[in-house]
C-alpha cells in the first residue's frame, strides 16, 4: 500500500516505546532498522519511531521537549474497527488513560491515552446506527423477488432512511440512501455494460419492465441527500459524507455512456447546500480531477467538471479566475459571455473563431442579447462567405426578418433556396418578393435555376401551387420511366422516387379539371402496386382503384370501369389475396 503521509514519533527510549506500542494499542512492528527506526502497524494504520539519540536527530535535539512532555497540544488520532478490545487492552497495560472511552457527537466511539514521552494519542471507531450490509442485502432481494415492479421492493429501504432523518439521524440516514443508489448502479440495467451477455426477449431488446420507475427512485434519493444538506441540523460528518455521496453519484452518471442527468440532479444540490468552505474543497478536488495524468478528460466531460467548478465558487472568482477555469475547461459560452459582461468585445469576438457552427448559432445570439447587434451580424456574414452553410443563412434571414428588413431577408432568403430548395422557402420568396414589387423579375431566375438543375418535382410542386395543372402534367410526362413493374417517376435531382408522392399529388389536383388524367395515374400506380405483391399492397392498390371508379363515374362512364376491372381481375387471376382485397373493397 503506498502512503501519502505518516507520523514519525521521536521517543527517548526506543524499547520501552515498542512495548507499550504493542502491548497498551496492539500494534505489530513491520520494519526495523537497529535501534534507530522501527515501522509498526495495526491495521491500515502506521505509526513510525525513531530514537532521540540517532545521527538523524542531530540538529534538532537541542529543540526536544524533554521526556513526558512532547506532543503537548498534539493529538494523533488512529482510526480503528474494534475500540473496545483496544481499550480493554491499554486498561490490562495500566497505560496512562486521559479520558475513558465514550461516544461523542462526531458520530465517534475513543479514548485518549498518553505515550510515555508526552504524545497524546486518541484511539476512534466510526459509529454507524445502521449496518449497510443489512441494506444491501434487502436491496438485492428486491432485484431478485418475482415482483411487477423492484420499485416497490425497494421503497421499504427508502421509508427507513426517510424515518431516519425525522430521528436526525442524518448520518445514518445517508448511509441508507448511498446503499441504496450504490446497488441500483450495480444491479440494475441503468447502464449499459458492453460485455454483458443477453438472452431472452427482453434482454436483447434491452427493455426490462420491472426496472421501470428507478430512475424517479434514484433522483428522489438524490433529492433527499440535499434535504440533509439543507437542513441546518446536520452535522459536520453526515454533511460531509453527504457531499462525498452526492460526488460520487454525478461522476458515476458523467462518466458513463448512457447517462441519465443524475450528474445534473446531484450537482444542483451541491451548488445550491453547500457552504463556501465546502464549495471550495469541492472545487479544489475537481481542479486535481482536470489535472490528473491517469485519465486525460476531454470534451463535455470537461466541460461539465468546468460548469460545477463555476458554478461552486462563482460567488469568490474574480473576472480572470473565471476566464482562466473557462478557457482551461473549454467553457466557451461562458467565456465569451463573461468578456461581453466586462465590454472586452475584441477578445469575445476572437474566440470564436475556433467553434464550429452550432455552437457559432448560440454565441451570435449571446452577443444580441448583450446589445452587440451589428457585430453578431458581421460574424455571420464574414462566416457565411467562408462556409455559406444553411443553419447560418437562416439565422441571417431571421436576423433581418426580425428587423424588418425585407431587402436583407430576401436576399437571404434566396441563398437558403438556393442551398436547399423547398417548396415553402419558394412561397417565402414569393410574398417577399411581391412586397418589394420585384416578383416578376426573380421568378424567372428562381425557375431556370431549377431547370438547370433539373428538378422536375419542384418545378411540379409550384405549377401545382400556382394552379397550373397542364403545365404540372407536362412536366410529370417528361419523368415517366417504365419498368418491370409498370410507370415511375424519376427526378434527376433527387433520385429514383418511384411511382411516389408527386404523381399522386399531380393526379389529386387534376381531379375536378382533367379527370381523365387523373384516372390515368391512379391506374398506373395501383397496377404497379399490384405487380409488387403483397396484400398490404393490395389494399393500397384498392384504395386507388375506389378513386378510378368515383371519376368513371361522374364522367358517366361506367362501363369503360366494368371493361377495365374485368380485363385487371382476368391478368390477375391467380392472385387469390388480390381478389379477396377487392372485393373486401367492393371493386
Amino acid at each position: 500500500m503506498t502512503r501519502a503521509s505518516w507520523v514519525e514519533l521521536c521517543v527517548s527510549n526506543f524499547e520501552q516505546s515498542i512495548t507499550w506500542f504493542e502491548n497498551v494499542l496492539g500494534f505489530h512492528v513491520t520494519a526495523r532498522d537497529a535501534n534507530e527506526y522501527a515501522e509498526l502497524s495495526r491495521d491500515e494504520t502506521c505509526i513510525q519511531l525513531a530514537a532521540d539519540d540517532t545521527p538523524y536527530w542531530e540538529t534538532e535535539r537541542s529543540h526536544l521537549i524533554p521526556p513526558g512532555q512532547r506532543g503537548s497540544g498534539v493529538e494523533i488520532v488512529l482510526l480503528v474497527e474494534n475500540i473496545d478490545a483496544i481499550y480493554h487492552q491499554a486498561q490490562q497495560a495500566e497505560a496512562d488513560i486521559v479520558r475513558p472511552l465514550a461516544e461523542y457527537p462526531w458520530h465517534m466511539r475513543q479514548f485518549w491515552v498518553r505515550h510515555p514521552d508526552g504524545y497524546l494519542l486518541r484511539p476512534a471507531q466510526k459509529i454507524l446506527s445502521v449496518h449497510p450490509t443489512i441494506y444491501r442485502r434487502q436491496v438485492a432481494d428486491a432485484f431478485q423477488r418475482d415482483i411487477p415492479r423492484i420499485t416497490q421492493g425497494l421503497q421499504a429501504v427508502k421509508e427507513a432512511a426517510e424515518k431516519l432523518t425525522q430521528q436526525r439521524d442524518y448520518l445514518g440516514a445517508t448511509t441508507i440512501y448511498e446503499t441504496l443508489v450504490t446497488e441500483i448502479f450495480e444491479q440494475s440495467h441503468l447502464y449499459y455494460e458492453e460485455e454483458a451477455e443477453y438472452d431472452g426477449y427482453h434482454e436483447e431488446e434491452g427493455y426490462y419492465p420491472e426496472e421501470e420507475g428507478l430512475e424517479e427512485f434514484v433522483t428522489e434519493c438524490i433529492e433527499a441527500l440535499g434535504i440533509i444538506l439543507a437542513n441546518e441540523r446536520t452535522d459536520r460528518v453526515a454533511r460531509e459524507k453527504s457531499i462525498e455521496v452526492l460526488f460520487e453519484i454525478y461522476q458515476h452518471d458523467l462518466h458513463a455512456d448512457d447517462g441519465h442527468g443524475f450528474d445534473s440532479s446531484a450537482a444542483d444540490q451541491l451548488v445550491r447546500y453547500t457552504t463556501p468552505l465546502e464549495c471550495h474543497t469541492l472545487a479544489t478536488r475537481i481542479r486535481k480531477i482536470l489535472g490528473g495524468e491517469e485519465e486525460a478528460l476531454t470534451g463535455s466531460r470537461r466541460q461539465a467538471y468546468g460548469k460545477l467548478w463555476l458554478d461552486l465558487e462563482k460567488e469568490t472568482l474574480d473576472d480572470e479566475a473565471y476566464l482562466r477555469i473557462c478557457r482551461e475547461t473549454g467553457r466557451t459560452t461562458d467565456l465569451i459571455d463573461r468578456l461581453l459582461t466586462l465590454g472586452r468585445i475584441d477578445e469575445a469576438t476572437r474566440e470564436t473563431r475556433q467553434v464550429d457552427d452550432l455552437v457559432f448559432l448560440g454565441l451570435a445570439d449571446l452577443f444580441i442579447q448583450h446589445g452587440q447587434d451589428a457585430e453578431a451580424e458581421r460574424l455571420m456574414k464574414t462566416r457565411v462567405q467562408e462556409k455559406p452553410a444553411l443553419h447560418l443563412l437562416e439565422w441571417l434571414q431571421k436576423y433581418y426578418r426580425d428587423r424588418e428588413n425585407l431587402g436583407a431577408e430576401l436576399e437571404m432568403a434566396e441563398m437558403v433556396f438556393r442551398v436547399q430548395p423547398l417548396l415553402n422557402r419558394y412561397r417565402e420568396i414569393r410574398n417577399l418578393a411581391r412586397k418589394l414589387n420585384c416578383w416578376e423579375t426573380l421568378q424567372p431566375q428562381l425557375l431556370a435555376f431549377l431547370e438547370q438543375g433539373k428538378n422536375a418535382t419542384l418545378l411540379i410542386q409550384i405549377a401545382l401551387d400556382e394552379g397550373d395543372i397542364d403545365h404540372a402534367l407536362q412536366l410529370l410526362k417528361g419523368m415517366a420511366k417504365k419498368d418491370s413493374y409498370g410507370y415511375a417517376y424519376e427526378s434527376s435531382c433527387y433520385g429514383y422516387y418511384g411511382f411516389g408522392n408527386i404523381a399522386l399529388q399531380v393526379a389529386g389536383s387534376a381531379e375536378e379539371t382533367r379527370p381523365r388524367e387523373a384516372i390515368e395515374l391512379y391506374q398506373q400506380h395501383a397496377e404497379r402496386l399490384i405487380a409488387q405483391r403483397g396484400r398490404q399492397n393490395y389494399q393500397v392498390a384498392s384504395q386507388y382503384l375506389a378513386k378510378v371508379r368515383a371519376l368513371y363515374e361522374r364522367l358517366g362512364e361506367h362501363e369503360v370501369w366494368t371493361s377495365y376491372m374485368k380485363a385487371l381481375h382476368e391478368q390477375n387471376r391467380n392472385l387469390r389475396a388480390l381478389k379477396e382485397e377487392l372485393t373486401n373493397a367492393g371493386l
